[in-house]
């Protein structure tokens, strides 16, 4: 009579489910562990620039962590992302020097921008598809790049725009020390990592996954594709704007290629295809695989007098990535972890 009952009836899901069960404890403690090593290192014996590379870590980590919710969870493949990361950062610091508006509110007003131009945008692309949609991003980067290269008075054009320099203030949200900015881009990636768990969870999640999946078969579902993205993308641009507020409260200062420029598009990109596209562990992975690997090889082109060795570095690592683990670093330890779950 027992091997006529179907697996599940005798138990068979179960050392999968426990699998899973205790793979979520091991992340949580690990990821209680490194939350409480990055809050404690102003407390440590290190200096300033390994604070400063853990913050320059955690900002993209935070911006990798929004368009993974557009790439990653929805399937859209934007290469344009850098135009809301320039209208937050372009807003706070405009609002600031020329009106007095402090950041913390400043930063807001470049959200809203940000999901007006995401409205756009998403209005004339949405409806392309693949490489399409990509380049049509692209395009709607390049045309912000010359856009605030034209508005000299207003961008400060090709040379930036510079904040004003206050000191230690909280009201401008500036600093002599990157200590503040340490635990507030901290703040920022544990917010991006539950929301990013709650949209993976949703309903709106699930039918971005779908959508991402099948969009024929989506749509067969029931899924309202086109509002779908858009929703999707909208929450993705919001998420990126304010991470962008932090971004240019660090610097102190952006320009038309920094902000809007194909590169930086890129390199938000990077922590999610590195570490996981459509999972919540993948970009803070990627990320600080990322950066680690950045501040090494700086160091080391140096020392030996060679510089851009850390794009290199990128490319090299993005390369492995494709070829050994597309899925990323988490899909590829997920992926192992459930083979050895089945044998």
């Amino acid at each position: 009579m027992e091997a006529a009952l179907p697996e599940s009836a005798r138990g068979g899901v179960a050392k999968p489910s426990s699998e899973a069960d205790a793979r979520r404890r091991r992340a949580f403690i690990y990821g209680l562990i490194a939350f409480l090593l990055v809050a404690s290192l102003p407390f440590l014996p290190v200096n300033n620039y390994i604070i400063a590379a853990v913050v320059r870590a955690l900002i993209f980590i935070s911006l990798g962590q929004a368009w993974n919710v557009v790439a990653g969870i929805g399937g859209l493949l934007s290469l344009g992302h850098g135009v809301f990361l320039g209208i937050g950062c372009y807003t706070t610091g405009i609002l600031f020097n020329q009106y007095g508006i402090p950041p913390w509110l400043g930063v807001w007003v470049g959200a809203v921008l940000s999901l007006l131009v995401a409205l756009v945008m998403g209005s004339m692309t949405l409806r392309m598809r693949g490489v399409f949609f990509a380049l049509a991003t692209v395009a709607a980067s390049l045309a912000m790049v010359q856009i605030s290269r034209h508005f000299v008075d207003l961008t400060g054009g090709a040379d930036g725009l510079a904040l004003k320099f206050f000191g230690n203030s909280w009201w401008a949200a500036q600093s002599r020390t990157p200590a503040p900015f340490l635990y507030a881009s901290l703040a920022f990636v544990t917010l991006y990592y539950w929301i990013t768990r709650w949209i993976l969870n949703s309903k709106l999640g699930l039918e971005m996954q779908a959508v991402r999946d099948d969009e024929v078969a989506a749509a067969a579902a029931g899924v309202a594709v086109f509002r779908t993205k858009m929703l999707g993308l909208l929450v993705s641009a919001a998420m990126t704007a304010l991470a962008a507020g932090l971004y240019m409260q660090f610097y102190m200062a952006i320009d038309p290629e920094a902000a809007f420029g194909l590169s930086q598009a890129i390199q938000l990109q990077l922590p999610a295809l590195i570490g996981g596209l459509g999972t919540a562990w993948g970009p803070i992975i990627g990320g600080a695989v990322m950066i680690f690997l950045s501040e090494v090889t700086n160091w080391g082109g140096t020392k030996i007098g060679v510089s851009g060795v850390d794009i290199l570095v990128y490319g090299l690592m993005l390369l492995v990535v494709v070829l050994y683990a597309p899925k990323g670093i988490v899909g590829s330890v997920l992926r192992n972890a459930m083979k050895g779950a089945d044998r």
